[in-house]
């Protein structure tokens, strides 16, 4: 699918979540009695008996998304074959235009009544019309409990055109009638029941209590891989847990090379002015975190002053022990050459995403086995040590968009509930850019795309004096740089083309800079679709286009001065 309108609800669903839809029910009018309005609209459900295809969330949820830029889904053909055909599900009913009239309404697998409830994805939710042409005016009540719904089965495809894909839905039921369901009520979706409920302050009620060796072996079931070390659980103070962060970052980011990513960043306008690249780092990475794994995966850390058995603090641990464990198995796989990674960012944050993916995805397999809300919040207790910087800014997209992508790739190479040891080739063999994470079809064949990478020395002859650094931004950066002038959608419409990039910053004595970006794209088209997005700059100097060309440079400055040091003609 290449609606925009899907790729926005995507993005809306998985970062807002359905819980949205309680401000509805906040704000309504007072209903008639439950009694008056069971008895209007309770009517025995037609049986299936051959006449209908019963159809459930699980089965909707096979469909695999395979790309984020262009929004594909392919579908497995046993639900293709249901296309156009009648079915019946059962559901929760929630509102698409109003509490007070249902003709058009969501179907969802778990009734969301909190802001901390995990939503369904988009795949999980289908679009239903109730009524034809002849009921124009005639409204349809709001059902609270277990719905059950019959018509007809649309799935949103290139080619569709029904009002499910006019509205940004996968899975639509068209002239639908939904009654009360009066059989064995669908369970609660377990991520919507966090024992002892859950609430703002954190106050969860406790889970019960679970030996560390014993954690540490329900992890590695779920992931399926055994620990190859011991690995032991500390708890220390916020102190020794945010030097062990500190320490981390300061090795994979040497002196010289935050203060030229910093200058580089503050050029780009992805940074905040006058804040170390290590600085908003360490806050990001303090800012939520109770327990982490050693660059080894053989300790955790796990701060002093929360509760272990809170169950915000529990999903920290499992998030830990499979960091540890998947930093433990790929030791053997890491690049032997440890200086072209280090001077590679989009391939450090390639790998960072798949951590990050399978990491995220074992934790939400676990908050889901033991009816734990993945967006529990954290216990009062917990008190960042740092006050985190930038949250809303560009470089705070940059920052995040690991963690978003990572569970996407998973899902794609071993579907929503396949095993995680299918994990293991990525692991052998990880994508090199975060290209491959929103088009994991061209990780898995390299001929889809043209790759074209920009040579670390693509600079040397700007300037008789070599730069301070240079690396790859990526399309992980190029989607937030891109986001300042333009929509989100745009911006990673236009990234979607990336062939390759590199930037260079030269930091002058008088502590000005300048910075030179060279860009691939897929084909003259996108180079000039790219260029014309650019966002604006005082001090920005855009080379000419040669015809033909997929290529476009720009030299930015800190200053007039930073850019009259520059020669853009010099190659």
């Amino acid at each position: 699918m290449k609606s925009k309108n899907v790729f926005l609800l995507l993005i809306a669903l998985l970062a807002c979540g359905l819980f949205l839809l309680r401000d509805h029910f906040a704000h309504a009018p007072v209903e008639p009695d439950p009694e008056d309005k069971k008895e209007a609209v309770q009517i025995e459900p037609k049986t299936a008996s051959g006449s209908t295809n019963e159809i459930t969330f699980p089965l909707l949820a096979e469909a695999r998304p395979t790309d984020l830029i262009d929004m594909n889904l392919a579908f497995p053909e046993s639900l293709e074959k249901l296309n156009g055909r009648r079915v019946s599900m059962i559901g929760f009913m929630a509102p698409f235009d109003s509490l007070e009239d249902m003709s058009r309404c969501m179907i969802v697998p778990s009734y969301v009544g909190c802001t901390f409830c995990s939503p369904p994805n988009l795949r999980q939710v289908v679009f239903v019309t109730q009524g034809g042409k002849d009921s124009s005016g005639q409204t349809y009540p709001f059902i609270e409990e277990p719905s059950y719904v019959t018509g007809t089965f649309r799935i949103s495809l290139p080619e569709s055109d029904h009002e499910g894909k006019k509205q940004g839905f996968v899975y639509s039921i068209e002239d639908a009638e939904v009654t009360i369901h009066t059989g064995e009520a669908p369970k609660r979706a377990p991520s919507h029941a966090t024992p002892g409920g859950h609430t703002r302050g954190g106050n969860a009620s406790p889970l019960a209590p679970m030996a560390p060796a014993d954690l540490i072996s329900e992890i590695a079931q779920i992931l399926g891989q055994k620990p190859l070390q011991a690995i032991t659980i500390e708890r220390v103070s916020a102190q020794k847990f945010g030097q062990l962060v500190w320490d981390k970052l300061r090795t994979s980011y040497p002196r010289v090379s935050r203060d030229a990513r910093t200058q580089a960043f503050n050029l780009l306008r992805l940074l905040p002015e006058d804040i170390d690249w290590l600085q908003i780092l360490t806050g990001f990475e303090l800012g939520r975190r109770a327990a982490i794994s050693d660059a080894n995966g053989t300790r955790i850390l796990v701060l002093d002053s929360i509760p272990l058995d809170h169950p915000f603090v529990r999903l920290e641990l499992v998030g830990a022990i499979t960091d540890a464990l998947l930093r433990q198995r790929i030791a053997g796989y890491e690049y032997a050459d440890q200086t072209e990674i280090e001077s590679n960012e989009d391939s450090r944050r390639a790998r960072k995403s798949l951590r990050l993916g399978i990491k995220k995805t074992v934790t939400r397999r676990y908050a889901i086995s033991k009816g734990i809300s993945p967006k529990v919040p954290p216990p009062a207790e917990f008190k960042p040590s740092v006050t985190v910087i930038g949250r809303d800014s560009m470089f705070d997209r940059w920052y995040s968009l690991p963690a978003f992508l990572g569970p996407f790739f998973v899902d794609f190479l071993v579907g929503p509930t396949g095993p995680l040891k299918g994990m293991e080739l990525a692991l052998k063999q990880p994508p090199t850019t975060m290209m491959e994470f929103l088009r994991p079809l061209w990780y898995e064949d390299a001929s889809l795309w043209e790759r074209n990478p920009v040579p670390a020395n693509f600079a040397d002859q700007v300037m008789q004096t070599p730069p301070t650094l240079t690396d790859v931004l990526g399309v992980g950066g190029l989607i937030p740089w891109l986001a300042q002038p333009n929509s989100s959608y745009v911006s990673r419409t236009i990234a979607g083309q990336w062939a390759g990039d590199r930037w260079a910053v030269w930091q002058f004595p008088d502590d000005s800079a300048a910075l030179l970006l060279e860009t691939r794209w897929q084909d003259e088209a996108s180079a000039l679709r790219f260029r014309d997005a650019i966002p604006n700059h005082p001090y920005q100097w855009n080379f000419p286009h040669e015809n033909g060309s997929s290529t476009v440079r720009i030299l930015r400055g800190s200053s007039s001065e930073a850019l009259n040091r520059m020669d853009p003609f010099a190659q």
